[in-house]
């Protein structure tokens, strides 16, 4: 029986109501029509007291008859009030349901990060509706508990009631399954803009590494090395969120993640990139070092050429002194210049060997031979000039 049927049983006991005080001063009307009889002495009297007490008693049976009517009906609509309190749950569960197996689970971080705000709050509101499962659910299952009257089979209330649980079980169930899906998406739109900012960085940095600017002279290069020193160090920190990038990556996929197909891509590719920017860094550092021992060697040789044209100027003074003292004092000048000069010799090869340990495209260069070959020239040179000084001087 529907709710609806249940207010019409209790409008049909309406009429009953209002005959009730009528029919109750009709009964109190021959009570004390008994009464009089009685006191007057009538000669029935008994018979009419017997035939009052019988109209007593059903009077009486009538209202009992018609308070469990009433308490019945009553108990009955509160039941079916209670089905329609499940039904509007199971509805409002149904919508909910409908909400939670949509298949949209964002398509980059910041969606993701709002469907999850989302979720939170239909999580919320399944959480504020157990208390309102639970409540129908007791209520209802007093009408099936006891020995009093019962306004419907007790198995169906039980079904109702089961059928309620088990929806709302679901719900929270569904629920579960949406908030692990979506944090699966936030996983991997996170991985993936881990990756993007990982590469738009060695990207950068590749670019850095890739200039063919290697200085001028030896100060240019010496401040090229110290900020690559810095770009090397800025590599290593790097290197350690690479590896927790990739460490992310393998964690989803041997958790079989929805998305490890691409990880399994996009560490391939990020792995790649960073080996190319290792190689490109280690290259740029050796060129640097290259070209900061080719100028070093450029220095050197010209420090040694400036030396050697004053060495040689000296040599070829024709100051041979103007008395024994002087020429004392010039001949011990001219040894001391001279064991420098034989010392200066030594440097020479070691230049040699500087020149020899360039790459063979800067060894080779006209400018690395030419220096040379004028260093040696000029030290034969002076090494002839300072044995004829010698003998101007002895």
């Amino acid at each position: 029986m529907t709710c609806q049927q249940w207010r019409q049983q209790r409008k049909n006991m309406t009429p009953l109501r209002p005959t009730s005080p009528a029919y109750e001063e009709r009964v109190q009307a021959l009570v004390n029509i008994s009464k009089e009889l009685e006191s007057e002495r009538y000669h029935d009297a008994k018979r009419i007291d017997v035939r009052k007490d019988n109209v007593l008693r059903l009077w009486d049976y009538l209202q009992e008859l018609l308070k469990a009517r009433r308490g019945r009906l009553d108990k009955n609509l509160t039941l079916q009030r209670i089905f329609q309190e499940m039904l509007y749950i199971i509805g409002w569960m149904d919508d909910m349901k409908a909400r939670l197996m949509s298949p949209d689970f964002g398509k980059h971080l910041l969606e993701v990060e709002d469907l999850l705000q989302k979720h939170t709050l239909l999580e919320n509101d399944i959480a504020l509706q157990a208390e309102r499962v639970q409540n129908a659910s007791a209520a209802a299952l007093t009408f099936a508990n006891g020995d009093t009257y019962k306004p419907c089979d007790p198995q169906v209330i039980h079904d109702r009631v089961q059928h309620l649980d088990l929806c709302y079980q679901e719900l929270c169930s569904l629920a579960a399954q949406r908030r692990a899906r979506l944090e699966q998406s936030r996983r991997f739109w996170n991985f993936l803009w881990e990756v993007v900012e990982l590469d738009g960085w060695i990207r950068e940095k590749e670019h850095i590494f890739s200039s063919l600017d290697y200085g001028k002279d030896l100060t240019s290069v010496l401040v090229l090395q110290s900020k690559h020193s810095a770009f090397e160090d800025e590599l290593g920190a790097r290197r350690a969120n690479l590896e927790q990038v990739l460490a992310e990556g393998e964690k989803m996929i041997q958790s079989k993640h929805f998305g490890s197909p691409k990880v399994q891509e996009c560490m391939d590719n990020i792995q790649r990139q960073w080996q190319q920017l290792e190689e490109l860094a280690a290259f740029r550092k050796q060129n640097l070092q290259d070209t900061q021992r080719f100028f070093q060697f450029q220095g050197d040789a010209d420090d040694l050429k400036a030396w050697l044209l004053e060495a040689k100027r000296q040599m070829s003074s024709d100051d041979v002194g103007h008395d024994e003292y002087t020429t004392q004092r010039l001949l011990k000048k001219h040894n001391t210049l001279k064991n420098q000069a034989i010392k200066n010799g030594a440097t020479i090869d070691a230049l040699t060997k500087q020149a020899n340990a360039l790459p063979e495209e800067l060894h080779n260069t006209p400018d690395i031979q030419r220096r040379l070959k004028d260093i040696k020239d000029l030290y034969m040179e002076l090494m002839s000039l300072s044995d004829l000084r010698q003998k101007k001087l002895d």
